[in-house]
């Protein structure tokens, strides 16, 4: 079996942020574990493809693309790792297979929720364009959680050709705990970017309310809603944000912490919820937000910024359950990279079928 890996470029190098990029280099490492497999990976530069002077449009980009796979005749099948790549599968007569990690064609009114607040999280049209346009031309789609396959069904693509296969954490967070926690200190800690979904006003809220009893410690690029959010805390003395979480330093990072949240509006998958639990730290997310399923499985479920002030509260003052912290270990450690790519190495053989 001859492989294809399409990605964009720097995809496939480590310690470059989160997302795709994590997932595109990890499957493509453990692909190449795999014996009897030829997995040939293409970085794609999609400014130099259409070279100098050449209008940046979608039209330009998938002309490109489409004089790019006729290089691609000699594989079995192409495998595609960002929704953005995706070209015309009528021009190509082998099997095209894109990995989606979510579909966001749903708006989220908060309204119909529980706690009737007035919050509507809206997702921008020229994802779902390009996601409708394009990956939906694919013959087959991997699909990151259930919860993506299902609103990728909802858009009109068949039940039948799309394979769900998860992500997973890197082998490192399997290692035995690295420190002692300070009895005298409770950290509570946050990883990931601050884009309006993200919903980091829900974790402000609730160290507000907290009062300065425990330690907030929150890291992420500073990007997005970053200035604004820093405006908003500084008169949380408890509160700190720490920049970039370099991914050498993971590990280290999630064992200083004694509970982990996050409040995201929307996840594809959700991977800072399996890692921190593979260290044996208590998540708390915001129950009405769309996570999938598969992650959500072993979290504490916040109504609103007071009820996460309290889920916190009794764990600082009662401790994990360790029966609970057991159970949880032990199921997001179940989520490996080796597991994706031999999952995805089935998918591969059912598709060539």
């Amino acid at each position: 079996m001859k492989v294809a890996l399409l990605g964009l470029e720097k995809d496939f190098k480590q310690n470059i942020g989160r997302g795709p990029a994590v997932y595109s280099y990890n499957l493509y490492k453990n692909l190449l574990q795999i014996k009897g497999q030829n997995i040939i990976k293409f970085e794609t530069n999609i400014p130099n493809l259409l070279g100098k002077g050449n209008s940046f449009t979608w039209n330009a980009i998938m002309f490109a693309l489409d004089n790019l796979i006729r290089n691609f005749e000699q594989f079995d099948l192409i495998h595609t790792l960002y929704f953005n790549l995706v070209f015309a599968p009528f021009k190509f007569r082998k099997p095209i297979i894109t990995t989606v990690y979510d579909s966001r064609e749903m708006c989220i009114n908060i309204n119909e929720f529980k706690n009737n607040k007035e919050f509507k999280f809206i997702i921008y049209k020229k994802i779902v364009f390009s996601i409708g346009m394009r990956t939906l031309k694919s013959d087959y789609l991997i699909s990151i959680s259930s919860q993506t396959k299902e609103e990728l069904v909802k858009l009109g693509y068949p039940k039948n050709q799309i394979f769900v296969v998860n992500l997973g954490i890197d082998r490192r967070f399997l290692a035995v705990f690295s420190e002692v926690k300070n009895i005298n200190k409770f950290n509570v800690g946050y990883i990931g970017s601050f884009a309006t979904n993200k919903n980091i006003d829900f974790i402000l809220n609730s160290a507000k309310i907290l009062n300065n009893k425990v330690n907030f410690f929150i890291w992420g690029a500073k990007t997005y809603d970053y200035q604004r959010l820093l405006e908003k805390s500084k008169n949380l003395k408890t509160v700190k944000f720490l920049g970039f979480a370099p991914e050498d330093k993971l590990v280290d990072i999630y064992d200083s912490f004694d509970a982990f949240v996050f409040p995201s509006l929307y996840e594809g998958f959700g991977i800072p919820i399996i890692e921190a639990q593979s260290r044996g730290i208590p998540v708390i997310i915001y129950k009405y937000g769309k996570i999938p399923k598969e992650v959500r499985k072993y979290c504490f479920e916040a109504e609103s910024p007071e009820h996460m002030a309290q889920i916190i509260e009794n764990i600082k003052v009662n401790g994990y359950n360790e029966k609970l912290r057991k159970e949880a270990m032990n199921y997001a450690r179940s989520f490996t990279w080796e597991k994706t790519a031999k999952e995805t190495l089935e998918v591969y053989k059912k598709v060539l079928k």
